[in-house]
């Protein structure tokens, strides 16, 4: 655990290096709470009926979705995006000849983006209870669970790509995919059930979905996790199912680049 420690703390040191940029950054994220709040207060009227049943405030719906994109987004990215640059600098085939496990050393790599991402979430998500977004407060704590399986159902699809980049260089186009189909089908501006019918069958495989849905019952419902038992469930598999899926990969790739001796072209 120790090692993963060390790895998310070598992550934020090399940002918090440049302290003006951390600052402006957050500064940016509270002010683009702003122009949120202002739209979506002028589209309550229309929405508070769409919405019903994950939430009675737009305001606080739209956050909800933008704050755990944020994460999912981290959760694509981080370890193909660490990869290719560890690839590149040299730093990944030293890393790779130690003895660290390496799921140990993936966790690591992808931690510290994953943590600062829930922390831009965080300060979002802050700003816009100031501005008078709508939540039930005490459901955090049952909110967390729900959140580290929209984590995990989107970490392996990272472990694909950071498998992508080991054997071709590349990440390829899947979290790009994956991030695309979130933002526009996973129920981010507006609920599931207004999207088409053909469509919606897509919006299904879409982790997101059933992500979003369980947040917003419980958070802004104050429901408890037994409503979206349904929900947990299909996350758990999706984690399950691709993470079994990213094993096979990543171990089929660093065969391939330790046998080809890829990782040294960099």
């Amino acid at each position: 655990m120790y090692k993963v420690a060390a790895l998310i703390r070598a992550g934020w040191l090399a940002a918090t290096s440049y302290r003006l940029g951390v600052i402006m950054s957050f500064g940016a994220l509270i002010l683009g709470v702003v122009p949120v709040f202002f739209v979506t207060r002028a589209l309550q009227p229309s929405m508070a009926g769409v919405i019903a049943g994950e939430g009675d405030q737009f305001f606080a719906f739209i956050i909800i979705g933008m704050t755990v994109l944020t994460v999912v987004s981290a959760a694509l990215y981080a370890l193909p995006n660490a990869l290719q640059t560890g690839a590149t600098t040299g730093t990944i085939e030293a890393l790779l000849a130690t003895p660290t496990p390496v799921p140990t050393l993936l966790a690591g790599l992808a931690g510290y983006e994953v943590l600062y991402a829930m922390l831009r979430a965080g300060v979002v998500l802050l700003a816009a209870v100031v501005m008078g977004a709508h939540v039930t407060w005490d459901r955090f704590g049952a909110v967390a669970p729900i959140l580290l399986l929209v984590i995990l159902a989107h970490i392996p699809i990272g472990i694909i790509a950071a498998a992508m980049v080991l054997a071709f260089r590349t990440q390829g186009p899947l979290p790009q995919l994956v991030f695309m189909l979130s933002t526009f089908l996973g129920g981010v501006y507006y609920p599931t059930h207004v999207i088409p019918g053909a469509i919606q069958m897509i919006s299904a495989i879409v982790p997101l979905t059933y992500g979003l849905r369980a947040i917003r019952v419980v958070l802004l419902e104050g429901k408890p996790l037994t409503a979206v038992s349904g929900d947990l469930f299909m996350l758990l598999g999706f984690a399950v199912g691709l993470f079994v899926v990213s094993t096979i990969a990543f171990q089929a790739a660093l065969r391939y680049a330790r046998r080809a001796g890829t990782l040294a072209q960099y």
